[in-house]
């Protein structure tokens, strides 16, 4: 009996250690594509308008030169194009970009992007991603008197 006691142990320690370790890894993971947009409430009524991850509520996604639309053809889900224009709506009405809302996350996007994270002290790299996300000022709307808003308002 007390020949196993310490494979027991050793057992019960693996249990405990082998969720840390998943946990670990999936937070290295990268950061899949924004493929949708949504309205994220914001307090008071009101929402913000934000590029999101397909099928899910979930804003932590990023964008980047050359998603045209999609990052990856193997997976074609959702709609980058509709995250590409709730962002390039947003740099146009909030950070004075005159970009096209055209779905493509060209050159000009990229430079609004980091004309964008110049101005508010980030690493300028032209990706779209959380920091920048909930450093942002966004444009809100209600959706009980279907108004936009007059101006920008910080963070997320």
């Amino acid at each position: 009996m007390f020949r196993r006691l310490p494979a027991v142990a050793l057992a019960a320690a693996a249990l405990v250690v082998t969720p840390l370790v998943a946990a670990s890894s999936a937070s290295a993971a990268p950061l899949s594509q924004c493929d949708a947009a949504t309205f994220k409430n914001v307090g008071g009524g009101w929402e913000v308008f934000v590029p999101s991850v397909w099928e899910s509520t979930s804003t932590t996604c990023n964008l980047k030169y050359g998603d045209l639309p999609h990052r990856d053809p193997n997976t074609p889900f959702g709609d980058p194009t509709r995250a590409i224009q709730a962002l390039q709506s947003n740099l146009n009405y909030c950070y004075g970009a005159k970009l096209a809302k055209d779905g493509r996350y060209g050159a000009q996007t990229r430079d609004a992007v980091k004309a964008a994270q110049k101005k508010l002290k980030l690493t300028a790299d032209g990706i779209y991603g959380p920091q920048t996300r909930s450093t942002m000022k966004w444009r809100m709307y209600n959706p009980t008197t279907k108004t936009w808003s007059q101006a920008c308002y910080d963070k997320l």
